[in-house]
């Protein structure tokens, strides 16, 4: 990404009052295949990145998970994009936000809910043709 990453060097206040380390857990209800996965690790924020790593657990096995996001802020949001840097969604003020990302033929509609400094969550619908899911993550400072 080298130096010019991110677009907008302004970090805005969003983003800078959640860059740190937060302990992760999060619930997925798999409709499809009437199954529940858990996800418990940490996510890292840095003024250019969202970062997870844990452990993702289902009821056969668990297997080490993560997940990478690259950042930009200014304009008043953030906005998240995913590693070949295509934009997932944007990120603005708003202790409660909704979200819909279409990807392919899959839809993903979501809610991030900022609770104050040290603790926000996000909920994630995903429908599709091989998925049905609900996705329920808290996120707690370390």
């Amino acid at each position: 990404m080298g130096d010019a990453w991110p677009p907008g060097a302004a970090e805005n206040e969003r983003l800078r009052s959640y860059l740190g380390t937060w302990d992760v857990r999060r619930k997925i209800i798999d409709r499809l295949n009437a199954s529940f996965v858990l996800f418990e690790g940490q996510a890292f924020v840095t003024p250019r990145q969202f970062e997870e790593h844990g452990d993702t657990t289902t009821d056969y096995t668990t297997l080490r998970s993560s997940r990478t996001y690259a950042l930009s802020s200014g304009a008043g949001n953030v906005v998240v994009y995913f590693p070949d840097l295509t934009e997932f969604v944007r990120i603005g003020d708003g202790a409660s936000q909704r979200l819909v990302h279409q990807c392919g033929p899959d839809l993903y509609r979501g809610r991030l809910f900022f609770r104050g400094p040290d603790t926000w969550a996000e909920m994630w619908h995903v429908q599709g043709p091989r998925k049905h899911y609900l996705s329920l993550a808290h996120y707690r400072r370390v």
